[in-house]
């Protein structure tokens, strides 16, 4: 860790104590901004997850049956 780096540390550090040191007149001043921006973030991460988890499984049985029907037509190729 070179100098610079280490600067870098403490005033993370700094703002982490002082922001520690504030967050209830923080949370009693930024509570309800910080609760409708959470709701809303919660709802849109939700339906990000429900599109890319059907996408997954789409993706799944795509492949399941595509390798299903590549073994069935290997084997077939195999007893001919």
């Amino acid at each position: 860790m070179n100098r610079s780096q280490l600067g870098y540390f403490f005033a993370g550090v700094a703002l982490g104590a002082l922001g520690n040191a504030a967050l209830p007149q923080l949370k009693e001043k930024f509570g309800p901004l910080f609760a409708g921006a959470g709701a809303f973030l919660q709802e849109a991460f939700g339906d990000a997850m429900r599109d890319a988890t059907a996408a997954a499984e789409s993706m799944q049985d795509a492949v399941a049956g595509s390798t299903v029907s590549s073994g069935v037509s290997a084997e077939s190729r195999g007893a001919a």
